[in-house]
């Protein structure tokens, strides 16, 4: 009986040091809790009490690969907020919240094209990076900070770092329509060169849409992101040009010797001239439809034996492009491609389609072989009339005209260099039935 008192009383501190650890944890955890609410609501308060909204600077990609975008939100009640980003055109109302996870999260949870299109695969969001990822952007962004002064974000995802700073008034509508103006204006460009401290014109390697360029004179290949604004270009770290560093460029409205503008520093040191998107590399870039009734007599009478050949397969011809095929079948390239029977089979001829050195508007079309792009398109499909399709491209150097001029027209006229009567005109509106139309 002493043994079993003993006993007792050398477990009774232990039980009751036990009894208090797991009191201080539940007060802990209440703590913890207390604090996130506090967090969620605090950000909450803070997104929807400026009533002017919010801008961003948004570059999708930790590394700044894809360039930068400006993006605006207004968030008008605990569920609702609209969204405006320089590379999309109006602006959308979409869903939103504010969550409980590792801490507060703002998800931008509804389909919103001003934030999602920077999260979208390459597939979707018309070829701008790869096939699964895109630009590697975020909608998910964990809250570091919420004050009425700036608002700190980190995406999920890549870990970027996001300020959205308080607008005023009506900015939100006044600037997002300013930034989609001048976007709007640089994406018409398709080239850009460097005119020197001593006047020499050098070709900036650029690759559209992305915003990157790099220096020509630097043989390192360094990218220079930056973003598009009213007043021209603003990048995202301190640059150096002909011994020049800067941070913004600003945009000087055409001239005679200049057209389209151009970019400068301060001093003019040098400048950055944009010219329009060449007729072949805008032909090279978008996928155009084709139809009998636009083609010249020689490309007809290919194009007779293959309405022959389909009509004994009991095949139809839903639809007919050449171009940029990956537009519709990611990875793919260039190339002619053919949807049959309703889309149910679908297959291309795959082509190198190269702009000819020292023009503006001519390509040449390569041919590398003919696929499937679905499992529906097989062989019988491919020789019951594409293969004919595809013989008045093979080999063939095209002239690029356009009635429209040379800014992005719709509607192009390829005429084959060497035979004047192998001729396409091809549209960029959608052209059903094309053999029949």
């Amino acid at each position: 009986m002493k043994l079993k008192y003993i006993i007792f009383t050398f477990l009774l501190p232990a039980l009751l040091m036990t009894s208090c650890k797991r009191e201080e944890d539940r007060i802990f955890e209440e703590n913890a809790s207390l604090r996130m609410t506090e967090a969620i609501a605090n950000a909450y308060g803070v997104l929807q009490g400026n009533e002017a909204g919010w801008e961003m600077k948004y570059y999708p990609s930790q590394n700044q690969e894809f360039g930068g975008y400006t993006i605006f939100a207004k968030f008008i009640s605990n569920a609702q907020v609209t969204v405006a980003s320089d590379a999309i055109e109006n602006s959308q109302t979409s869903s939103y919240a504010v969550i409980h996870e590792s801490g507060p999260v703002l998800t931008f949870n509804g389909y919103n094209k001003s934030i999602h299109w920077y999260t979208e695969p390459g597939m979707d969001n018309g070829g701008i990076g790869a096939d699964d990822t895109g630009m590697k952007g975020d909608f998910e962004f964990i809250v570091l900070k919420a004050t009425a002064d700036s608002v700190v974000l980190k995406s999920k995802k890549s870990g970027t770092e996001v300020v959205m700073l308080p607008l005023n008034a009506n900015e939100f509508e006044q600037k997002a329509e300013a930034y989609q103006e001048a976007a709007a204006q640089f994406s018409q460009f398709g080239v850009f060169k460097l005119e020197d401290a001593s006047g020499d014109l050098l070709d900036i390697p650029y690759s559209s849409p992305i915003r990157i360029f790099r220096n020509p004179k630097d043989d390192s290949g360094k990218q220079m992101s930056f973003r598009v604004i009213p007043s021209g270009l603003e990048f995202y770290a301190e640059q150096e040009m002909e011994g020049v560093r800067f941070k913004t460029l600003k945009y000087v409205e055409p001239t005679a010797a200049y057209p389209y503008g151009y970019y400068t520093n301060d001093n003019t040191t040098f400048k950055i001239v944009p010219d329009v998107t060449p007729l072949n590399l805008w032909f090279t870039q978008n996928l155009w439809s084709m139809s009998y009734s636009n083609i010249g007599p020689l490309t007809a009478s290919y194009w007779d034996v293959a309405r022959g050949k389909l009509a004994a397969a009991n095949f139809t011809m839903s639809n007919l492009y050449v171009g940029n095929v990956s537009l519709v079948a990611s990875g793919f390239g260039g190339g002619v491609l053919f949807a049959l029977n309703d889309w149910v089979a679908v297959g291309a001829g795959s082509y190198t389609i190269t702009p000819v050195q020292g023009t503006i508007d001519e390509v040449r079309f390569t041919f590398l072989g003919g696929y499937g792009l679905n499992a529906g398109f097989t062989g019988t499909h491919y020789n019951a009339g594409p293969t004919d399709i595809l013989v008045p491209f093979n080999g063939r150097t095209f002239k690029i005209t356009s009635e429209e001029g040379l800014e992005k027209p719709s509607i192009i006229m390829l005429t084959d260099n060497q035979l004047p009567d192998n001729f396409m005109r091809v549209f960029l509106e959608e052209i059903n039935d094309p053999l029949n139309n």
